[in-house]
C-alpha cells in the first residue's frame, strides 16, 4: 500500500480513519478476551456497528453501488440479529440459531465476494472456474473429516443442529477460494482488497473455532477465539472499505487477468495433498463417512482430470495463436515475410525444372514517412490497411499471395509467370491499385508506390532469400529512378549494389585518414571582375590517388549517416583556410566562403553548435561564412527547416537557396524561411543566349532578388557570352568554369591572380570593352 505521504488529504484522511477503525477493533477484541459476558456481548455489537457505520461512510465517499452497501449493511445486520435471538432462545437452541444466521451471512458474503472478483479480475475463464471448485472440494473434505461426520455422529444435536452445521462449515470454503482469486490474481491488490480479505480469512477462521468446538470439545478456548476472529473481521472489513483504494473494488476490469501461476499451483497442490494425507491418516467412521469420502476423492480426481486436459488443451492453443501470431502481420493480418518465404522455397522446389519463373514483387511506398509525420501514425496504419486490402485484391486475380514484411513495404510471390515480361505485366496490375485515391477518416491522399521484380531464371532454382535480396536491389533501383516506378533485377544492378558497397566501406575511417581535401571554386562580382567570395567543394582522393566523384560518394554517405562528420569538418576546414588566405593577404577581409550542407546536417538537433563551434575555432565573423541549402530539404520537413535555419541566421550566418527555379516551390520559400541569397541554376544560365523562356525566367528571378533586397549568383557560367547577357540582366555575381574551375587550396593565390589580370583573355576585353571587368 503506498505511503500516506503520496495521498492527497482526502485520501490520507480515509487512509487514518481505516487504521482507526483496526484500533477500535483491535481494542474491542481486547475488551471481549478480559471483560464479563455482558461486556463480551456489548464488544461484539460494537464490532457489527463498525461495519454498519464504515458502509454508509463508504456509500456516500466512494459512491459504491447501492447494491454492494446493502449487501454488506446485511451481513452486519444478520450477525447482530443472530446474537440478539440467540440470547432469547434456551441454550440449547442458541447454537443452532447462530448457525443459521451464520449460514445466511456466509451466502451473502459469497454472493459479494463472487461480484467484486468478476469486476476486478474480468470473467472468470473455464480455469479460475475449476481451480475454484476444486479448492473448494478439497477444502469441503477436509471439514467433513475433521468436524462435519463427527458432528453428524454426535447423538446429542438435534435435527436442525445437524442439518445447519452439516451445512454452516462447507459454505465457508468457498469464501477461501475466491479470496485466494482475488489476492493471487496478476493485478496488483490494493491495501482495501488486503483488508477485506483479511476479514473474510477472520471470519472463516472463526468459524473453523466454533466447528472444532462443537466436534471435538476443546474447550470455551475455541468460543472466545471464534469471538475475537469475528470482531477482527467486523473491523478488518470496516478498514477495507473506508480505504481510498476501495474504489478498485467498483471498478470493472478492461481485460480478463490471470491468476500468477505460483499461487494457482500452490492453491491447488494445498487442495490436493490436504485432503489425501487427512483420509489415509484418519479411517473412516462408518459406511456413511466411506461413501462420502470415496464420492468427494473421485470427484476431485475428476475435475483434477479435466483441468490438466483444460490446461494441455489451453496450452497447445496458445501456442498454436503464438505461432500463427509469429507468422502473421497483426496490423494487416497478412502473412509475414518469414511466413512469405517459406512458401516461396515450396513452390521453387516443386516447380524450377518447369517453363515457370515464379517472381517476386516488393512493394514499397513512397515518401511514407511524410504521412505519418503531417497525418499522424493513425493515419498511416489506415493507409497500410487499405494498400494490404487492395493489393490482396489484385494479387487474388493473379493467383499470387500478398505479405507484409515490415514497415511500409509489401511482398507479393506470384507462382504463375513463365516468363520476365509476364512478371512485369503482373507487376503493373498490382502497381495500379494505388491509381486510386485513399479516403481516410483525415481526407482524402495518394499514394504512390516503388515495385522491385524479380523473376527465378527458368531451369535455375534460387534460394527464396536470394530472391528476395534481387527484388530488393531492383526496388531501390525504381526508388533512384524517381518513385512511382518498376524495376526488374538483372546483373548490372547487382554490380552496382557491389560497387557501392565497396564504396561505402572504403567511405568509412576516409576522414580519419584525411582523404578528404576541400577545392574552392570564386564567386566574381560580373562588374568589376573581382572576387567576392569562394564556394568550398568537397573532394575525396583515396590513399592510391583515385578520385571519387562527389556525385558518387555524396548519396552514400547521406544514406549511412557519414555526411555529418564529414560536413562538420567541411564547414571547419573552409573557414579555417579562409582565415589563412586574409592573412597572408590573398583575399580582401570581406571575402566570404560558401559551404553546402545535407538534409541530414539540417536535421541535427545539434547542427547550430557545430556551426558556432566552427567559427569560434576558425576565430572568422558569422557574417562571412553562407550556408548554401536546397529546395527539397525544406520541402520534406518545413518546420523544422526553418526553426534551424532561423537560429543559424541569429548567429549572423548568411543563407542561400542553391540550385534556384528547379522546383515547384521555389516562390513560397522565398517568403517562409531567412534567405539572403539565391543561386540561379546552371540549366537556366546554358539556355540565357539561345531559349527567350531562360531569359525572362531569369530577368524575374533577378528582379524579384534585388525586389527583396536578396544577393544574386549565376551557376555555371562557361561562356563570355553568358556572362555578358548576366551582366546585362543585372545578375550581380557568377560563378563557373570561364571564371575557374574548382581548385586546391595550394593553387588559389595563382588563381585570384589570373582572375586579376583578365586584359591577358582579348575576348573579354573586346566583349566587355571598357569595364573594370576587363581589367583597364
Amino acid at each position: 500500500m503506498p505511503p500516506l505521504s503520496e495521498l492527497n488529504p482526502s485520501k490520507r484522511t480515509l487512509a487514518l480513519l481505516s487504521w482507526v477503525y483496526v484500533a477500535i477493533g483491535s481494542l474491542l477484541a481486547v475488551f471481549y478476551l478480559l471483560g464479563h459476558d455482558s461486556v463480551r456481548d456489548i464488544a461484539t455489537v460494537l464490532a457489527m456497528v463498525l461495519l454498519l457505520t464504515a458502509s454508509l461512510v463508504a456509500w456516500r465517499v466512494h459512491e459504491f453501488s447501492s447494491r454492494f452497501i446493502w449487501a454488506l449493511m446485511a451481513v452486519g445486520a444478520i450477525y447482530t440479529l443472530g446474537e440478539v435471538v440467540a440470547a432469547l432462545v434456551s441454550p440449547s437452541s442458541e447454537l443452532a440459531v447462530l448457525s443459521i444466521f451464520d449460514v445466511a451471512a456466509n451466502a451473502i458474503i459469497i454472493v459479494l465476494l463472487a461480484s467484486v472478483v468478476r469486476r476486478r479480475r474480468g470473467l472468470l475463464s473455464t480455469g479460475d472456474v475449476f481451480d475454484g471448485v476444486i479448492v473448494a472440494l478439497g477444502a469441503w473434505l477436509v471439514a467433513w473429516v475433521l468436524f462435519v461426520q463427527p458432528f453428524l455422529d454426535d447423538p446429542t444435536h438435534s435435527n436442525l443442529g445437524l442439518i445447519v452445521n452439516a451445512l454452516y462449515l462447507p459454505m465457508s470454503m468457498p469464501v477461501l477460494a475466491l479470496v485466494a482469486l482475488l489476492l493471487f490474481g496478476s493485478s496488483k491488490p490494493g491495501a482495501a482488497t488486503w483488508w477485506i480479505s483479511l476479514g473474510f480469512v477472520a471470519n472463516l477462521g472463526g468459524d473453523v473455532m466454533y466447528a472444532l468446538e462443537e466436534t471435538r470439545g476443546t474447550g470455551l478456548w475455541a468460543y472466545t477465539t471464534a469471538s475475537v476472529l469475528y470482531i477482527f473481521a467486523f473491523a478488518f472489513t470496516a478498514a477495507g472499505i473506508l480505504h481510498p483504494s476501495a474504489r478498485e473494488l467498483g471498478e470493472e476490469s478492461t481485460g480478463t487477468l490471470r491468476i500468477k501461476l505460483p499461487g494457482r499451483v500452490f492453491i491447488t497442490v494445498l487442495a490436493l495433498v490436504v485432503p489425501v494425507l487427512m483420509i489415509s491418516v484418519l479411517p473412516a467412521a462408518s459406511f456413511t463417512d466411506q461413501v462420502v469420502r470415496s464420492v468427494s476423492v473421485l470427484v476431485l480426481l475428476a475435475l483434477v482430470g479435466s483441468r490438466l486436459f483444460l490446461s494441455t488443451r489451453t496450452t497447445l492453443h496458445a501456442q498454436d495463436s503464438m505461432l500463427e501470431m509469429a507468422r502473421t502481420d497483426v496490423l494487416t493480418g497478412l502473412p509475414n515475410k518469414g511466413a512469405l518465404l517459406e512458401q516461396t522455397k515450396d513452390i521453387i522446389d516443386s516447380v524450377w525444372k518447369t517453363e515457370t519463373q515464379p517472381s517476386l514483387y516488393l512493394i514499397d511506398l513512397d515518401r511514407f514517412k511524410n504521412i505519418n509525420d503531417s497525418l499522424g501514425h493513425k493515419a498511416g496504419d489506415e493507409v497500410l490497411q487499405v494498400v494490404a486490402d487492395r493489393l490482396s485484391l489484385a494479387a487474388s486475380s493473379l493467383g499470387a499471395i500478398v505479405a507484409r514484411p515490415s514497415g511500409d513495404e509489401f511482398l507479393v510471390l506470384d507462382p504463375t509467370p513463365t516468363s520476365s515480361g509476364l512478371a512485369l505485366a503482373h507487376a503493373e496490375v498490382l502497381q495500379s491499385v494505388f491509381d486510386q485515391p485513399m479516403t481516410l477518416d483525415h481526407g482524402t491522399i495518394f499514394v504512390t508506390a516503388s515495385v522491385g521484380v524479380a523473376a527465378m531464371p527458368q531451369g535455375r532454382p534460387l534460394e527464396a532469400e536470394e530472391l528476395f535480396r534481387q527484388a530488393d536491389i531492383a526496388m531501390y533501383r525504381a526508388k533512384d529512378a524517381g518513385r512511382n516506378c518498376l524495376a526488374l533485377y538483372d546483373q548490372t544492378m547487382q554490380e552496382r549494389v557491389s560497387h557501392r558497397m565497396k564504396v561505402e566501406t572504403e567511405l568509412h575511417g576516409a576522414l580519419d585518414r584525411r582523404e578528404f581535401r576541400l577545392f574552392h571554386q570564386p564567386i566574381v562580382d560580373s562588374v568589376s571582375g573581382r572576387v567576392s567570395g569562394f564556394e568550398a567543394l568537397i573532394r575525396w582522393q583515396k590513399a592510391d590517388g583515385t578520385m571519387v566523384s562527389p556525385a558518387e560518394f555524396v548519396p552514400i554517405a547521406e544514406d549511412t549517416g557519414i555526411i555529418t562528420s564529414i560536413g562538420s569538418w567541411a564547414l571547419l576546414e573552409a573557414l579555417t583556410q579562409l582565415r589563412t588566405w586574409t592573412a597572408d593577404g590573398v583575399v580582401p577581409e570581406h571575402t566570404t566562403v560558401s559551404v553546402n550542407v545535407s538534409p541530414r546536417q539540417l536535421e541535427d538537433p545539434h547542427f547550430t553548435d557545430v556551426v558556432e563551434e566552427a567559427l569560434r575555432r576558425a576565430g572568422m565573423p558569422s557574417h562571412l561564412l553562407w550556408l548554401e541549402v536546397t529546395e527539397s530539404m525544406m520541402i520534406e520537413n518545413p518546420e523544422l527547416a526553418r526553426t534551424t535555419l532561423q537560429r543559424i541566421r541569429a548567429l549572423g550566418v548568411r543563407i542561400a537557396l542553391d540550385d534556384f527555379g528547379t522546383g515547384y516551390s521555389s516562390l513560397s520559400l522565398l517568403q517562409q524561411f531567412p534567405l539572403q541569397r539565391i543561386k540561379i541554376d546552371r540549366t537556366f544560365v546554358n539556355g540565357i543566349i539561345d531559349s527567350s523562356n531562360d531569359r525572362s525566367l531569369i530577368r524575374t528571378i533577378i528582379g524579384l532578388g534585388d525586389s527583396m533586397g536578396l544577393d544574386i549568383v549565376a551557376e555555371g557560367v562557361e561562356t563570355v557570352q553568358q556572362l555578358k547577357m548576366l551582366r546585362e540582366l543585372g545578375c550581380a555575381k557568377a560563378q563557373g568554369f570561364l571564371i575557374s574551375h574548382p581548385v586546391p587550396a595550394e593553387a588559389m593565390r595563382s588563381t585570384i591572380a589570373a582572375l586579376e589580370s583578365l586584359a591577358e583573355w582579348p575576348e573579354f576585353t573586346q566583349i566587355l570593352g571598357d569595364s573594370p571587368l576587363s581589367g583597364r
